[in-house]
């Protein structure tokens, strides 16, 4: 498989385009939710959620041998135009029906395109002439911009000329995501395979295989339901522990945002030989922040303050995760399984995130700090139990 390189100069300006549709994707959030919330149907806004996830992830399996067998930089800018253009049509028709469809087909758009991401970054790396964890290290920064900066965006462009025009300026960023990476000339060709059809079940078989593989998306899987439980309880955590408002919430979120991206800009001076060590280390500290909020919260030591300095270390911790495994994966699949892999990565991740709201729905309103210190102890546990097990597994081609 040999990909072919990206025009000169046109790198950046892709990742420019990237950071951009990134904050698109955090604007289309908000105003679908700005527009769900004000429908008087019962239940809009829980079949919006719903909408939002669970077709992408249906599709997750199908979605990674689709971006196996095909050229993954046309795929991207194919799903960045679908995107563009179902979002302008949500724009014009705001509609309860319409707003649920548009939300269905962008979450299998989201989804390709997201795993077209993974698969093209070792490219993109190659090119710019950066090593694969600053690469990694770039997109999470992004990442973490555009989830800061696009509610602030998203809510600033609601109030300033309502949802419709939002969603407008929202789908101009994925049009104009899909022209650069069409012009960058991004690709990855593949290799014609024989007309044998095979289960999708024999195609991802020698993927699970790969006991590093799936031991590092299946630590993953624990960690992410761990923060997800105190996720839920955050809002709890500080309205009614903590006795906090709005902007004690706001400050906070913005001190884990704002550690996500410090993390991010640290990861990308690592050349990372041995990236997994570095995931299982950063879901440790995560788990021990988690815990020594909810240890600081019972026992009535730390405020605020406290808080917001734990939130920054573990934005941190976050990021050299995220940029870790992916660089992890990246390197231990051959490139015609790369897609695989990210729909292992992508459908794991999401499924345990659903099921650490649920679980998080018990802990609320009154037992915030339980969640903080279950979530955090099974964070901590992630780590360590992760770490033994990949020390035990040796790796297998797939």
């Amino acid at each position: 498989m040999q990909a072919i390189d990206v025009r000169k100069r046109w790198g950046w300006l892709l990742l420019g385009a990237i950071t951009l549709s990134t904050i698109g994707d955090e604007i289309s959030l908000i105003t679908l939710m700005f527009r769900t919330a004000d429908n008087r149907t019962p239940f809009a806004v829980p079949m919006l959620l719903v909408a939002q996830l669970l077709p992408g992830l249906i599709a997750t399996p199908f979605i990674g041998r689709l971006v196996d067998a095909r050229d993954a930089g046309r795929l991207l800018a194919v799903t960045a135009l679908i995107d563009a253009i179902v979002i302008a049509w949500m724009a014009w028709h705001p509609d309860l029906v319409t707003t649920i469809l548009g939300a269905s087909v962008l979450s299998i758009s989201f989804a390709i395109g997201g795993t077209a991401s993974f698969v093209l970054i070792p490219v993109l790396a190659e090119r710019l002439g950066m090593t694969l964890p600053r690469a990694n290290a770039v997109l999470e920064f992004v990442r973490s911009a555009g989830m800061l900066a696009g509610p602030v965006v998203g809510g600033t462009l609601v109030a300033w000329g309502g949802v419709g025009r939002a969603l407008l300026i929202d789908a101009a960023s994925f049009a104009l995501l899909a022209a650069v990476v069409l012009g960058s000339g991004l690709r990855r060709p593949v290799e014609p395979k024989d007309a044998e059809k095979r289960t999708l079940l024999s195609e991802y078989m020698p993927v699970l295989r790969n006991r590093r593989t799936t031991v590092m998306i299946g630590a993953l899987m624990l960690e992410v339901y761990a923060i997800s439980i105190a996720d839920v309880a955050f809002v709890f955590l500080i309205t009614v522990t903590l006795a906090a408002g709005p902007t004690a919430f706001g400050l906070l979120t913005a001190c884990w945002a704002g550690g996500m991206m410090a993390g991010a800009t640290a990861s990308g001076t690592l050349a990372m030989p041995r990236p997994a060590p570095i995931a299982f280390v950063s879901a440790v500290v995560m788990g021990a922040t988690m815990l020594a909020i909810g240890i600081a919260a019972l026992t009535l030591t730390g405020g605020i303050v406290f808080i917001g300095i734990a939130f920054v270390f573990g934005g941190a911790a976050n990021s050299l995760q995220n940029v870790a495994v992916r660089t992890m994966l990246q390197r231990e699949a051959p490139a015609e399984s790369r897609g695989k892999v990210a729909a292992i990565y992508s459908a794991g991740t999401s499924a345990a995130a659903m099921l650490g709201y649920m679980t998080g729905g018990f802990f609320t309103p009154d037992n915030a700090t339980s969640a903080y210190v279950f979530g955090g102890t099974l964070g901590a546990l992630s780590g360590f139990a992760g770490w033994l097990l990949y020390r035990h597994s040796k790796p297998k081609d797939i």
